[in-house]
């Protein structure tokens, strides 16, 4: 393997490790999505059709399962890197771990991968859970499509992270970026109902959220079937986000670091 394979194992079992330790804190996640699947299952029996949820296969439960699965999986990644450096930097592990000759990449995917794999689980629990306890037809489903909507969403969420770990680095405090972001992407990205309810002033504003158009895309695709073709436009601006996103990220980040070392407060908190 090469060397930054091997870090990045190394993150992902000390993590594994970690996780095995304190299984209790999964299995109430797990119980999580247990009882949230069926509320919001229940809670869409109650909400007749609507010409808004009409492009998406008329279904709310369908809607907001689907919506808040894949919001959880991004929101996951906008907060893995920020929190992991905070953790680091709590425990004083931070100074040493910069010492060694890791790459920002290694420390990025080694900081993301094992909470990206518990929430792809978390997510795909949801989907089961809707399927076979409460029947949402997802026999047209386009499975590629949205592979390729998660793919080129993730690398925009962990930008956001890696912008809230330059936060963190610089003011010693869990970063409120990735927060403030969360909580806005939940009110205008479409999470619990279609953006076109907005006022047209929001609906505009939240063209500008990657989330908005992830989770546009990922409903058509796997409640309408859509194909990459017909979701091309939603393909090319989540494309743009990250080609913005992940330069930028990086050098804001090494801009903190080299900051953080300069002012001797990488071992403080």
């Amino acid at each position: 393997m090469a060397p930054s394979l091997l870090q990045v194992w190394a993150f992902l079992k000390r993590d594994y490790v970690l996780a095995s330790a304190s299984p209790l804190a999964y299995a109430w996640q797990v119980a999580g999505v247990l009882l949230v699947a069926p509320l919001l299952h229940y809670v869409g029996r109650l909400i007749p059709g609507s010409r808004h949820l009409e492009p998406f296969g008329g279904s709310y439960s369908a809607f907001v399962v689907l919506g808040l699965a894949v919001f959880g999986f991004l929101s996951a990644g906008t907060t893995t890197v920020g929190a992991a450096v905070r953790q680091e930097q709590t425990v004083g592990t931070l100074e040493a771990i910069l010492a060694t000759p890791l790459s920002l990449i290694s420390l990025v995917l080694g900081a993301a991968l094992w909470p990206l794999i518990v929430a792809g689980v978390s997510m795909l629990l949801y989907l089961i859970i809707a399927r076979w306890a409460f029947g949402a037809d997802l026999t047209t489903a386009n499975i590629l499509s949205g592979a390729m909507i998660l793919a080129l969403a993730l690398p925009s969420a962990v930008a956001l992270s890696v912008l809230g770990a330059a936060m963190v680095l610089v003011f010693r405090h869990p970063d409120p970026i990735t927060g403030l972001f969360t909580a806005v992407s939940a009110v205008l990205a479409g999470v619990f109902y279609p953006t076109t309810v907005l006022p047209p002033v929001l609906q505009r504003l939240a063209e500008f959220l990657p989330w908005t158009h992830a989770l546009r895309a990922v409903r058509l695709a796997v409640l309408q079937g859509y194909g990459p073709g017909a979701l091309q436009r939603e393909l090319v601006v989540l494309a743009g986000f990250a080609a913005l996103l992940v330069p930028v990220s990086i050098a804001v980040f090494r801009r903190a670091l080299q900051y953080a070392k300069a002012a001797g407060t990488l071992h403080t908190y």
